[in-house]
């Protein structure tokens, strides 16, 4: 593997190589993954699985993904495409928008290296006006390029699972506890209920989320997330891809047989990231959010996760769930260069 030559230069025993087409990038999906399962701080959203089906339903411009390779082996990745906004030439992350930890992936031991060859790049570059890098964690190592400007990001959180389900339903607040149990009993005083967790990308469960997401946020005369974005096929095949590796979990309350609420997850190291929930607005009055919750915190328990992560968002029910808040940060470096044309990805 001749990086070095043909990128032009080598960094501190590293081969250093930018990533511009696509049948390159799936090519190292291998490396990719195996790089994943040394760093502490990977999610779902870092792995290629998530990254390459991002690319395919939204990408645009021109790939730029950095890679560094040290003994034939996948150190770092920045995985980024290089396009136009507002103006000027960006480079964003892959993942922007919808993904929601997007910290590289750099093995420790390389870490100083990697970031002074970055900025060794980015300074001798001519191909790009703005990084506008977003989800980063809050004490990304990427602060430490020249010029870069950090700025609060919207935060995540997590419940860590310790102790057994008892113990941590008996900390949860007294209100919060019997409003639950009341509206479990009405609820049941009306029909049928079931709890499900369902682990393959089941079409009825997709379509359900697809269109309670919808409704619910039409309620309020918002698109909601997956309008806005468009996001129903990519969501289809990222499900799919994960239920694959035995990484996607339902976590669903069928009232009378329908779909009330569901929350669509995926499992990484014993971790349960809750990526996106749903709930029948037809049925907001008997609290089925709560329920499903509370069942699934109770599932989780006896399945010995270790932690249960809201991913993105601040909203006050996640704190009297046990949430931890996880902040994170935006950063912005700007580069001033004569702006050539941006040349077409070719993939």
């Amino acid at each position: 593997m001749a990086i070095a030559r043909r990128c032009g230069f080598s960094i501190s025993m590293l081969e250093f190589e930018v990533i511009t087409k696509l049948p390159r990038l799936l090519q190292i999906e291998t490396a990719w993954s195996a790089l994943a399962d040394l760093i502490p701080y990977a999610t779902p959203f870092q792995l290629p699985h998530w990254q390459l089906i991002w690319w395919r339903h939204f990408g645009s411009g021109q790939l730029f993904v950095f890679s560094w390779w040290h003994e034939h082996s996948l150190v770092a990745i920045v995985p980024c495409f290089l396009h136009h906004w507002e103006g000027r030439r960006q480079i964003t992350l892959i993942g922007s928008g919808i993904s929601d930890y997007l910290e590289p992936l750099i093995h420790p031991e390389h870490r100083a290296a990697v970031i002074g060859g970055l900025q060794s790049y980015l300074q001798s570059s001519h191909d790009w006006d703005i990084c506008n890098w977003q989800d980063l964690a809050a004490d990304t190592c990427l602060s430490q390029l020249k010029g870069s400007l950090l700025e609060p990001d919207t935060s995540c959180s997590e419940v860590p699972l310790t102790g057994s389900f008892d113990e941590y339903w008996k900390k949860r607040s007294k209100d919060m506890r019997r409003n639950v149990r009341r509206y479990a009993d009405r609820a049941r005083s009306m029909g049928s209920i079931c709890f499900q967790v369902v682990t393959s990308a089941d079409k009825e469960l997709l379509d359900a989320l697809i269109r309670l997401h919808a409704a619910r946020w039409e309620k309020h005369g918002e698109s909601g997330m997956i309008a806005a974005n468009n996001s129903g096929p990519f969501l289809r095949d990222v499900a799919s891809a994960f239920a694959a590796r035995n990484s996607l979990r339902f976590f669903v309350v069928r009232f009378r047989e329908h779909v009330a609420a569901l929350v669509l997850a995926f499992v990484y190291r014993s971790i349960i990231y809750a990526y996106l929930s749903a709930f029948d607005p037809e049925y907001e009055v008997l609290g089925f959010g709560r329920n499903l919750l509370y069942e699934a915190f109770r599932f989780t328990y006896r399945a010995h996760y270790t932690a249960w992560n809201f991913c993105r968002g601040e909203e006050p029910y996640k704190t009297s769930w046990g949430a931890q808040p996880i902040e994170k940060r935006r950063l912005m470096l700007t580069h001033d260069t004569k702006p050539d044309n941006l040349q077409s990805s070719g993939e």
